[in-house]
């Protein structure tokens, strides 16, 4: 980014840097393009390996290959045999000779041969073939030569070997901290860096942790280059090679360091064993290798021992040495996750300092739009009264802050006008506990948003208790027998002695805010812990109220010893998890009034708002079949005054009806997910279906909407299967088509709703939030307007940018700030040290002398999200949209602080991730610096 051509302004810095054939150089690769003939052999022999899975010597025949191929390449090496798109790509020339011994050991392997029976001299059909393919030197500076106006159309062998040169360039300087220190950086094989010499480790000691550094090369919607994007991670290092997925090799006198797949069960995971014997077979040095698997058949012994003896397993916990094991989970580690915003901005002048000149960026300007006050934002001061208060702080010595922050709940009064709103007479909130701590924290949480005295206030069971005018009632009931663990048979009848409270009349909307804690095994003595999940009472009792068309949230009230939930003052979690209930219920208060109330002459206030949510539902151990597609949506509808609620309506695949949000979301909680479709349907036909499901959907409240226009918003990760118009590739006039024409790996559909005619969407707008897949945040430059002024240097923002495109239409980056990193009392953890220069704890008979130790600590960092409206009309009509979708990320439902996606879109992947059968495995990383809400004690 050359500032000197740049407009005044704020400008936000990213570690995302243009990949243009300056920047690469001279590098090369070797690439074998695989033929179709090719293809379909190596599909149809990973069929027959299927057919051996239930044998305990089958292994993948991918993870022989890929195993082998790195130690006889040195690790730069990329085996893809996808039907789209394969290949074969390294960094050095691969003998084709060497080549066909590998795939015929491969083969026969795999198939359970051998591996002295292997004949090398008679390959299979498939070794010849691969063998066979040409192998062609090329330059990357010839794959990112661009066309203009046109989005980069590099081959997809580029985008997994571009890291390799660049990684080792970046190697070749030391990572210096502002103390001076140097860090050495290795390159690794995935094309990234790994801090091996300079690992993180515990005060204690004897638990480690890498800085690993990741290049990935990515495309932005309307830019001319792909975009070298880099980020930084915390790998944890687990004591075990047996309980790891991955592992780190030093390679004797070799670069880069190894990144081992290693395979076999939790308990008994090692190196390949097949791959062993190829390599045995090849008379290739694979020393590292074998140290892996020596060390995994030491654990495995170890492991056996302590369960014969029923002792405590203990790993050695010593310096790793060699071989660094990576845990598939983040399972508790003495050592936080995260590097922090510093390390981040040190990443971004290292890499500008190697690359030079050839470290072009995209100019990325804050957006005119502005963020809508919260609520429970800091209260706006004039100046001159701020300066009163501070210095009346000052004479008197008072504590009390200078500006103070308003609730985080809505208004009774907002509240009271959604009832009004949607025609009812009040709403009635049944708590139900079975602690009388949880029960306080609820009268005391329900008196603070409704502005109650809580002195002397003790509501008999199954008193109702006015919280409003009327309009909002309370009602408290101890429910131990429908709220503990245990067999599902009885809980109905426990519910049917709490009908008369949660029996919802004519006009009476009735929500339940239940207690629940975490299945423990001293629940059930002799139950295995997998077996606990179906003694959970929440899924349980949550399809039970939803059957009931009673909308529930769930607050934690026990730690994971059985104790009841320590809490500081404010009690976060009970304000969360009444947030919540109140999204349940559907009610859009005045915040989303506020909101959505803009400044300028815009049309968005008038417009309603589709966001659809759309998930994989994964296999179920020992369910088969083809997974199926679980598609919730979600629809604001603006008022019919100006200053009234905002309507919230919802729509889920196994309940395919518009209805107000609160009776979708039972409708679709009271009904299983759906299993898997025992029909051979084509991934094509399935995401197609998918699409064709969301059409009509789209057309029936095109109908309900009686001519009022709508957006569409929708996640690019989950959705692009469906709509290829999503798809960067696809943006051009070029990629442009009539709809219906689908082929090959094209949808039929090209954008949500393109088919509906005059019903169709006024514009779609694709959100991308995986922190993979949009530019890092790392400072925001000001360009003053005074010529000769220096720039100013700001550490995090949570501004709009737009940012400057090659050609076509913009997009916009959200830039957001962790409430963990900004919350009061958060220390900002990272923002001005790394992890090489934390802080030690230290133990103190005197207080003020003791300090908590930093390692252990989660560092966090900013996050960005892409907003890219589509199918707009003008460049107004974009920025606007733009705009609401912002703000409507900055004010949500039912979070404090901002979610990742704004309103419709949350709504919607709340409702399917709220549902009693969601599998929660793939929950984020925690302190990987997302600025998602958390579910602290709300679940």
């Amino acid at each position: 980014m050359n500032e000197q051509s740049l407009e005044p302004g704020k400008y936000l810095n990213t570690l995302a840097f243009r990949c243009t054939p300056d920047l690469v150089g001279n590098a090369t690769v070797c690439v074998r393009t695989l033929d179709a003939e090719t293809v379909a052999l190596w599909g149809s022999f990973v069929a027959q390996c299927r057919q051996r899975s239930r044998s305990e010597e089958a292994q993948p025949p991918y993870s022989i290959a890929t195993t082998v191929l790195q130690v006889v390449t040195g690790g730069y090496v990329c085996f893809e045999p996808k039907k789209t798109a394969p290949f074969l790509v390294s960094r050095k020339p691969i003998d084709s000779d060497l080549l066909r011994k590998i795939f015929t050991l491969t083969h026969g392997l795999a198939l359970g041969a051998p591996v002295e029976t292997i004949d090398l001299r008679r390959p299979p059909e498939l070794a010849v073939r691969i063998a066979g393919t040409p192998e062609r030197r090329l330059p990357l500076a010839e794959q990112l030569e661009h066309v203009p106006g046109r989005q980069p159309d590099a081959p997809n062998w580029l985008y997994r070997s571009v890291g390799w040169g660049l990684a080792e360039r970046l190697a070749t300087v030391p990572f210096v901290l502002a103390n001076g220190r140097e860090i050495t950086m290795r390159p690794d094989t995935t094309g990234g860096l790994v801090a091996l010499d300079d690992p993180w480790e515990n005060d204690g000691g004897g638990r480690y942790a890498l800085c690993r550094t990741s290049l990935a090369l990515k495309t932005l919607p309307n830019i001319a280059h792909p975009l070298l994007m880099l980020d930084a991670r915390v790998s944890r290092i687990s004591a075990s090679i047996v309980h790891s997925t991955t592992a780190l090799a030093v390679q004797p006198g070799r670069t880069p360091v190894l990144e081992v797949k290693l395979n076999g069960y939790g308990g008994a995971r090692s190196v390949p064993r097949k791959a062993l014997e190829a390599l045995g077979r090849l008379e290739m040095d694979y020393s590292i290798l074998r140290s892996i698997a020596e060390r995994s058949t030491r654990e495995q012994l170890l492991r056996e021992r302590a369960r014969v003896l029923k002792t405590p397993l203990r790993y050695p916990r010593e310096h790793p040495g060699q071989i660094w094991p990576i845990p598939s989970k983040n399972y508790q580690h003495p050592i936080g996750t995260g590097v922090g915003m510093h390390h981040l901005r040190l990443l971004h002048q290292h890499a500008a300092g190697v690359f030079g000149d050839h470290a072009e960026t995209v100019a990325m300007r804050q957006s005119k739009v502005t963020m809508p006050h919260r609520p429970n934002d800091l209260e706006r001061v004039p100046a001159k009264e701020l300066a009163l208060r501070k210095a009346d702080r000052e004479l008197t010595g008072s504590k009390e802050p200078v500006r103070r922050r308003g609730p985080i709940a809505p208004s009774p009064d907002s509240l009271a006008a959604c009832v009004d709103a949607a025609g009812l007479k009040k709403i009635r909130i049944v708590c139900l506990w079975y602690r009388d701590e949880t029960r306080l924290r609820m009268i005391r949480m329900l008196c603070r948003v409704f502005d109650l005295d809580p002195e002397g206030l003790d509501p008999q069971d199954g008193e109702e208790v006015d919280l409003y005018q009327g309009r909002l009632s309370a009602v408290f009931r101890p429910a131990p027998d429908f709220l503990r663990h245990g067999p599902a048979a009885e809980r109905p009848e426990a519910l049917a002695a709490l009908s008369d409270s949660l029996c919802s009349p004519d006009g009476i909307l009735v929500g339940a805010w239940c207690e629940t804690e975490y299945p423990r095994p001293d629940h059930f003595p002799g139950i295995a812990e997998p077996a606990l999940s179906e003694l959970d009472a929440k899924p349980q009792s949550k399809t039970l109220l939803a059957r009931l068309d009673v909308p529930s949230q769930y607050l934690r009230g026990a730690d994971d010893d059985g104790t009841a939930v320590a809490l500081g003052p404010e009690d976060h979690p009970a304000q969360m998890a009444l947030l919540d209930l109140f999204r349940s219920l559907g009610l859009t208060d005045g915040r989303i009034t506020n909101a959505m109330r803009f400044k300028s002459a815009s049309s968005v206030e008038s417009t309603a708002h589709v966001g659809v949510h759309v998930r994989q539902q994964n296999l179920r151990p020992g369910e088969k079949g083809e997974p199926k597609i679980v598609i919730t949506a979600t629809a604001l509808v603006p008022p019919g005054t100006p200053e009234g609620p905002w309507s919230l309506f919802g729509w889920s695949s196994t309940h395919p009806v518009w209805e107000p949000y609160r009776s979708a979301q039972n409708a679709f909680h009271a009904q299983p997910l759906p299993g898997p479709s025992a029909n051979d349907v084509g991934y094509r036909q399935k995401w197609d279906g998918a699409a064709d499901m969301v059409e009509r959907a789209l057309g029936d409240l095109a109908d309900e909407l009686d001519g009022l226009p709508y957006t569409v918003t929708v996640d690019a990760q989950s959705a692009r299967r469906m709509w290829d118009g999503l798809q960067n590739m696809r943006l051009t006039e070029h990629d442009a088509r009539e709809a219906g024409g689908g082929r090959g790996d094209r949808t039929r559909y090209r954008l949500p709703g393109a088919r509906l005619g005059a019903d169709a969407p006024r514009a779609v707008i694709r959100l991308t939030t995986e922190n993979s897949e949009v530019p890092q945040p790392v400072s925001v430059t000001r360009l003053a307007k005074k010529e000769g002024a220096e720039p100013d240097e700001n550490e995090t923002s949570k501004l709009l940018f737009e940012v400057h495109t090659d050609f076509g239409t913009p997009m916009w980056i959200l830039s957001n700030i962790p409430s963990a990193y900004d919350g009061s009392g958060a220390g900002r953890l990272g923002s001005k040290r790394t992890r090489w220069e934390a802080q030690r704890s230290v133990r103190s008979d005197n207080k003020a002398e003791r300090r908590r130790g930093e390692m252990g600590q989660n560092y966090y960092a900013m996050t960005a999200t892409e907003i890219f409206p589509l199918g707009c009309a003008s460049d107004t009509e974009r920025e606007a949209l733009a705009g609401m979708t912002a703000r409507l990320c900055h004010q949500s439902l039912s979070w404090s602080d901002r979610t990742r996606y704004p309103v419709p879109l949350h709504s919607a992947k709340q409702m399917d991730e709220d549902h009693p059968q969601y599998r929660r495995e793939a929950v984020a990383e925690p302190g990987s610096g997302d600025a998602e809400e958390g579910e602290a004690g709300s679940l």
